[in-house]
């Protein structure tokens, strides 16, 4: 994991998809979807732990972003949830996409959102098909050799760490959470210092570090890790920035099912089945410039 570049990972992705609209420029935003089940009724603190908007353009792409840090939620449903029945249509995706770097919680999550749309809209052009994820670990298989760390807490996970005989350490990012997670799981070692990842050799993180801007400082706390998965919904955008930097494998998702998630998302259901994981391994990506001819 030497010679890593030194240029924030966000300026990095957005100057890659700067170059790619030069060849495959991106079509309009047809709308920001909001979740429902939050517009109806805003969960309290703690209530739920994962909620997510959706930028969809004008070709049928979309890009997820979490909206759970800090006050995003409550701030995204104030400045957009009621004033439109299409929020942020016609906006310019790459005009939004700018604000991952110095924006507000809210900018930030859209930014996401629209870079993911617009990886999307390109990988449809091309007819790229991401290998599916063979399981929701980012395809991170584990033995009773390893110690995991997690960033950000996956939940469903905990089983299948105990499963394996594995070691399972989580790094939070809020006090609350952290408080929580405790009382529910206190047979896992969960706290706020990322030192926790010193001797992990797998790490899985959420892609929130890409929102919060900790990609770099995870990848820096752990030294021995071989393997260090980002994923979730929000992570589906082109990896070539991460790998750079150390991450070996993405998993997000994609929405096979345009119309099934957008209803999914106005009826305040779940939208997993209009979508599939995806993973993607720094070993057989074949990179950008190969993929777009830029």
């Amino acid at each position: 994991m030497n010679h890593r570049p030194t240029a924030p990972v966000a300026s990095a992705i957005r100057q890659q998809l700067a170059a790619i609209a030069t060849r495959h420029p991106s079509p309009r935003v047809r709308r920001l979807h909001l979740p429902l089940r939050a517009l109806q009724n805003a969960p309290a603190e703690g209530e739920h732990d994962a909620e997510f908007c959706a930028i969809e353009l004008g070709d049928g792409a979309f890009g997820l972003s979490y909206v759970m840090l800090g006050g995003t939620l409550r701030d995204l449903l104030a400045a957009h949830g009621s004033a439109a029945t299409a929020p942020l249509a016609d906006a310019d995706p790459m005009a939004l996409a700018q604000h991952l770097t110095g924006g507000s919680e809210v900018e930030r999550a859209i930014a996401l959102a629209a870079i993911n749309a617009m990886t999307d809209s390109v990988w449809r052009r091309l007819g790229y098909e991401p290998p599916a994820a063979g399981n929701s670990l980012g395809d991170v298989v584990l033995g009773p050799q390893d110690h995991l760390g997690m960033i950000g807490f996956f939940p469903p996970l905990v089983q299948r760490v105990a499963e394996a005989g594995g070691r399972l350490s989580v790094v939070e990012m809020n006090a609350a959470m952290v408080a929580r997670q405790r009382e529910r799981y206190p047979q896992i070692t969960i706290g706020l210092d990322r030192a926790l990842l010193a001797d992990c050799n797998q790490v899985v993180g959420t892609s929130t570090i890409l929102l919060n801007d900790t990609l770099d400082g995870m990848l820096a706390a752990a030294p021995t890790a071989t393997q260090f998965a980002v994923i979730g919904p929000s992570a589906g955008l082109w990896p070539d920035a991460l790998f750079e930097r150390g991450v070996t494998l993405l998993g997000g998702t994609r929405v096979t099912d345009p119309t099934a998630f957008a209803q999914a998302m106005a009826t305040g259901e779940s939208f997993s089945a209009s979508t599939r994981k995806f993973a993607i391994a720094k070993a057989t990506w074949p990179g950008w410039r190969a993929m777009t001819g830029c």
